[in-house]
């Protein structure tokens, strides 16, 4: 019995003990805290600038390859060996100038079968006529049918049907004569030669292409692409030419247009080459800042005004945006600041803030 008291008394007297310490061990670290230096805040540097009135141009970027604006594949429409090419890859050619020669052998021999058979038409034809009036004089007296004469001259006016085809299939091959000449259907290049002279042109196989030496741009976009004719093109910077067409028909999924180039300093591309083009969308005059003092909110886009030495979140609107700066509304007249989107997030609640700059 004893025992435990002891032992109870010895388990109280151990804890009153480290109460007592811990009591001392507190109050000098509270006094150690209190005699510690206060850190300083750090200083957030930050530009102003003042929105300024303009005009903001909105591009879109695009691929665009080098195409002439017309270009054909020269065909014969009568079959024929090649007599005469009369030009070669790289002339300038006016419309109308023969460009090459189809033999007309087969065609004079045609012509020379159907004179002969035209003449013995002719003779039989001459023969069934007299025969045909002879008839007519003895049905006139009587000393022949109605049924014969009109047999004769059934013969006679068959005779003279024969004669007609003939001549017009004479004709016909004249006529055809012409196609043998390949003449340029418009003013322009000779790209290639495709065939050549002893070589045997068929009715739709290419002899030669040739171009009009003048060339545009075409280029594919998405449909959600504001693309409009009439809409200028540029050049790393300098002004090319225009959209001039819209094709109805998309090509892979994508829209097509056309680009008449003003610059003749492009003439000198190559067919074929590909080119980054710009293609002004929308322009709009307005209240213009950087990109770098508008700060992204999931309510809204805002910029830092400054007014009466402090900051505060105004919205805007967004309306273009062309390189580091975007047209904005409404206007702002007052200085904003610039910086990132986490400095100009913290501007209106942190104290210790440095203007660098108040003209800029």
């Amino acid at each position: 019995m004893i025992k435990k008291v002891l032992v109870t008394l010895l388990t109280i007297g151990v804890a009153i003990a480290i109460v007592i310490n811990g009591k001392k061990l507190l109050e000098s670290r509270k006094s150690q805290i209190q005699d510690a230096p206060t850190p300083e805040t750090k200083s957030i540097s930050i530009s102003l600038v003042t929105p300024k009135s303009g005009q903001v141009k909105q591009k879109e970027k695009f691929l665009a390859f080098v195409a002439f604006d017309k270009s054909i594949k020269v065909s014969t429409k009568m079959a024929g060996y090649i007599k005469k090419i009369y030009i070669k890859e790289g002339d300038r050619v006016k419309k109308g100038e023969l460009l090459a020669k189809i033999d007309e052998h087969d065609i004079n021999s045609n012509i020379s079968l159907l004179k002969t058979t035209l003449k013995q038409q002719q003779k039989d034809y001459k023969l069934a006529k007299q025969i045909y009036q002879r008839n007519l004089k003895l049905y006139n007296i009587g000393g022949l049918p109605k049924e014969q004469l009109d047999t004769s001259k059934v013969v006679m006016d068959a005779k003279r049907s024969a004669i007609v085809a003939t001549e017009l299939k004479i004709e016909q091959l004249r006529d055809q004569k012409k196609y043998l000449n390949i003449k340029a259907p418009f003013s322009g290049n000779i790209d290639s030669l495709i065939l050549h002279e002893g070589d045997l042109a068929v009715v739709g196989k290419p002899i030669l292409s040739m171009s009009s030496g003048v060339k545009k741009l075409v280029f594919n976009y998405t449909p959600s692409s504001n693309i409009k004719k009439g809409q200028s093109v540029f050049i790393e910077g300098e002004r090319i030419g225009e959209v001039n067409l819209i094709k109805n028909i998309a090509k892979n999924g994508l829209a097509q247009a056309e680009v008449k180039l003003l610059n003749p300093s492009l003439s000198n591309i190559p067919v074929g080459v590909s080119v980054d083009i710009e293609v002004l969308t929308k322009e709009a005059n307005g209240c213009i800042v950087p990109n770098n003092s508008l700060l992204h909110k999931r309510d809204g886009v805002y910029i830092m005004v400054y007014s009466g030495g402090k900051f505060y979140p105004q919205k805007v609107k967004p309306a273009l945006e062309q390189d580091s700066k975007t047209l904005i509304t409404p206007c702002i007249k007052e200085k904003i600041a610039i910086g990132s989107e986490t400095t100009l997030a913290k501007l209106p609640i942190y104290g210790n803030i440095t203007i660098e700059n108040l003209s800029k």
